[in-house]
């Protein structure tokens, strides 16, 4: 018994080195959605990036498995990642839903089929420790939405 507890012992650092520490610095753009010209001090304000915080995000590895993060309130993720490849998505392209939650009528699916299957995150933990800074794409105003159809849109 006290070999295996030896054993044991020796075995769990080992465990720890499989894991690679990432930190990640999430922020995402802003940008200027009113009608009239906006003047020099308002688009000074959209210049810097918002901190993505508080957001949720799908984890996938390259073997599958599926989870979710939170970032917390500086837009911060610290994850302890096996070595592999591993993609973030944000929940809605994840989930095949659309970029502003409302109904999928108003959008061109083969286009959305396009938006859902681009990555917003890209890991690979072969190197030990990283610190990676991330700008999600940016918000959509109501005249950007990609792949909507109707003109009349919203409904």
């Amino acid at each position: 018994m006290k070999k295996l507890n030896f054993i044991i012992l020796l075995l769990m650092p080992l465990a720890q080195f499989s894991q690679s520490g990432v930190f990640l610095e999430l922020t995402q753009e802003q940008k200027y959605c009113g009608g009239a010209k906006p003047s020099p001090e308002i688009l000074k304000q959209y210049e810097k990036p918002l901190i993505y915080a508080n957001k949720k995000l799908i984890i996938v590895s390259a073997k599958g498995k599926i989870d979710s993060v939170k970032t917390d309130s500086k837009g911060v993720l610290k994850l302890k990642l096996k070595p592999g490849l591993y993609k973030l998505y944000e929940p809605w392209r994840y989930h095949k839903a659309t970029p502003d939650g409302t109904d999928i009528k108003n959008f061109d699916k083969e286009c959305l089929q396009k938006v859902w299957a681009k990555v917003d995150i890209l890991i690979d933990t072969q190197k030990k420790k990283q610190h990676i800074e991330v700008n999600i794409d940016p918000l959509f105003c109501m005249h950007e939405i990609p792949c909507v159809t109707n003109p009349q849109y919203p409904q």
